[in-house]
């Protein structure tokens, strides 16, 4: 729910207008019991330590007070349940103090639960219920209807606002179920308690509430091991995900999200180590990708610095841990912050920094997992590069350093598949052979021969244009893809290339004379030109025409000429 000014004011005035007056409703005009403060005080201290130890189950967050708020209500009525639940709600002022919009979440809470506990009161008491009745058919019954009747209405009024706000979540979630789950734990629980109280007063509320809080931690403690399990579970699913990326981009993605599913955040930053320069490679706060330009000194200067030298993982627990240095690209209203170092090659290469804006965000556990993750991460991410260059050599020319046939194909199917979703493109295609390529090589060696496709190939890198591809095809011949280009225009430039061939010197290394002489030759080239959609509608084609032109519309010609293909 998004907190914009005129919903803040109307949180505050539903607050102030109706909520207040309900509480005062609730307290002094519903039915009640005189209360045993001793008791009420007991209570109240126990409805806080449980509200202080929540524990997570999946992603939903389990609060079991309600084992001391039935009570109060069973025993005193619904305005001793409702100051307790008010009270309560302290443990969650502490919690999210840092949160954005924090007092305006706890006056929309306090309201919710004044109104949930009005009409769960309420319809309990047209039911029949009678306060500080000890009957245990009758505590049983009551209680559980009560306790139904708030969760039901909680969640309904929850449900209200996220529609009213535009979110569209759903009212039976997988949340709603917990919920409903734990309460059937504590109904048993506040019964017992209501009946132990009326037999040996406060000490009952000790008797139950240490096993209470006691099997609370228990399963706390056993809740944390099933998540650390559970990550561990989906790390090892992330190492195979990753080894299936073959893209360091795709690799990159990935992980961000991956890591951002497993651990609650509010920011997250990748910085690299290049060239003894920090760079931010990628930045996502608040769920969004940003584009941060941070200063290399700043980041020297900082904690990120210091844990890049020791090769150390952190934790930080608040804002006073590490606010003296930080860098000046994490927001101020942050407090919790983990950086674990990324390992390549035995060295650390980078970090990952996470921040959220509430403290003691991170446990030491995650950061233990987030390693591993780094480790699948900076493995993934040398693989690309092997294969990266792999797929670099298998499709470029050893000796001329460009695009070799097995590109040229496989680009041409690609070019085919735009041309049929764009008809009206224009592209086309030169092919370019060297002129009595097989007299140099007979003459002055093979030798001299490389040296004159190398230099041939360097003339030509000077002539292509933007988003074209120019490739080795094979032999003395070459050829150039021009997307969005015209027959006409592929003449010029084809002009201008053959032009500039004819008047340029190659200087050649003879390894057939006695003492490998220099020399500098001439030499001139044969040009066919081909267009989609003027000569035929594949790509292909194009080769086949370009060809056909080049040899009786150039070489057949005389040679050292540009020759267009005509059907």
């Amino acid at each position: 729910m998004e907190f914009n000014r005129r919903t803040k004011q109307n949180v505050l005035l539903l607050w102030l207008a109706t909520g207040l007056p309900l509480m005062y409703g609730l307290y002094f005009l519903f039915p009640s019991q005189p209360i045993d403060w001793e008791i009420f005080v007991y209570l109240s201290i126990f409805a806080l330590i449980t509200t202080a130890i929540p524990f997570q189950i999946g992603n939903t967050t389990i609060i079991l007070s309600q084992w001391v708020t039935l009570a109060a209500f069973l025993l005193y009525g619904v305005g001793a349940e409702m100051l307790i639940v008010q009270l309560s709600i302290l443990p969650i002022i502490y919690q999210m103090r840092n949160h954005k919009d924090a007092f305006y979440r706890i006056i929309f809470t306090s309201w919710m639960f004044a109104y949930t506990s009005f009409f769960a009161a309420g319809i309990v008491h047209l039911a029949g219920f009678e306060v500080g009745n000890s009957n245990l058919t009758h505590l049983l019954l009551y209680g559980t209807v009560f306790v139904g009747l708030h969760l039901f209405i909680n969640h309904t009024i929850l449900y209200v606002r996220d529609r009213f706000t535009g979110e569209n979540e759903k009212y039976f979630s997988e949340h709603i179920l917990w919920d409903y789950g734990s309460a059937t734990i504590t109904i048993p629980f506040a019964v017992t308690l209501v009946i132990l109280i009326n037999e040996i007063g406060a000490p009952a509320i000790f008797l139950l509430g240490i096993p209470f809080f006691a099997i609370t931690f228990i399963a706390k403690m056993y809740n944390i091991s099933e998540r650390v399990n559970h990550s561990l579970s989906k790390a090892s699913e992330f190492g195979h995900e990753l080894a299936d990326r073959l893209s360091a981009q795709q690799i990159i993605e990935l992980f961000m999200n991956r890591v951002g599913q497993l651990f609650a955040h509010d920011a997250m930053y990748l910085v690299d180590h290049i060239q003894g320069k920090y760079v931010i490679l990628r930045a996502r706060v608040d769920g969004k990708d940003i584009e941060i330009q941070a200063d290399s000194d700043s980041i020297r200067d900082s904690f990120i610095h210091i844990c890049f030298q020791t090769e150390d993982k952190k934790v930080f627990s608040s804002a006073k841990e590490w606010e003296k240095d930080a860098p000046d690209f994490i927001p101020f209203d942050m407090n919790s912050v983990m950086i674990v170092p990324i390992h390549r090659n035995q060295k650390t290469e980078g970090t990952l920094i996470l921040t959220a804006r509430k403290k003691n965000a991170f446990e030491k556990y995650q950061m233990d997992i987030v390693h591993l993750l780094s480790t699948y991460f900076a493995v993934s991410l040398e693989k690309a590069k092997y294969f990266s260059a792999a797929v670099e050599k298998s499709e470029t020319c050893a000796l001329t350093g460009l695009y070799n046939y097995h590109y040229l194909d496989k680009r041409l199917v690609m070019e085919q598949e735009r041309i049929k979703a764009n008809p009206h493109l224009q592209f086309s295609l030169l092919m370019m052979d060297i002129d009595y390529f097989k007299r140099i090589n007979d003459t002055y060696g093979h030798h001299a021969g490389n040296l004159i496709l190398q230099n041939f190939a360097k003339l030509l890198e000077n002539f292509v244009p933007e988003e074209a591809v120019l490739a080795r095809y094979g032999g003395e011949e070459f050829v150039m893809l021009l997307p969005h280009m015209t027959k006409e225009e592929a003449v010029q430039l084809g002009e201008e290339i053959r032009q500039c061939v004819e008047v340029t010197p190659f200087l050649i290394e003879s390894d057939l004379a006695e003492e490998g002489q220099k020399e500098l030759v001439f030499i001139t080239v044969s040009i066919g030109v081909s267009n989609v959609p003027d000569d035929t509608d594949e790509t292909k084609g194009l080769l086949r025409n370009a060809d056909r032109a080049l040899y009786i519309g150039a070489k057949q010609a005389g040679r050292n000429k540009v020759a267009e293909y005509s059907r």
